[in-house]
């Protein structure tokens, strides 16, 4: 079995015309990191301003890519985080047992 990443951030953003690095410049504008590709250095508060600035450009954001399988680890793509939960690892207390 092979692992199967989802789609570059820029890519999962779309506009008519626009190339990866107008794009890119767009993310960049509307507030996102240096994890272009992932934005896995953002904070979860963070995404829904993100997107709000990227529509209001004119971008539409394909999440097809981004699927429970793929998303996980420390690292995984905000939007794993924002749906499945990927990469934000809940402690719990643990109570030893008799």
């Amino acid at each position: 079995m092979y692992k199967v990443v989802p789609d570059p951030l820029w890519e999962a953003w779309s506009k008519r015309g626009s190339d990866i690095k107008t794009t890119q410049k767009d993310m960049k504008e509307c507030g996102y990191g240096k994890d272009l590709e992932r934005g896995a250095d953002l904070p979860n508060s963070k995404i829904a301003l993100l997107h709000l600035c990227m529509e209001e450009k004119g971008y539409k954001f394909d999440f097809s890519s981004f699927r429970a399988k793929n998303c996980y680890g420390t690292n995984a793509p905000y939007p794993c985080r924002a749906y499945w939960g990927g990469g934000n690892a809940q402690w719990g207390k643990v109570n030893p047992t008799k």
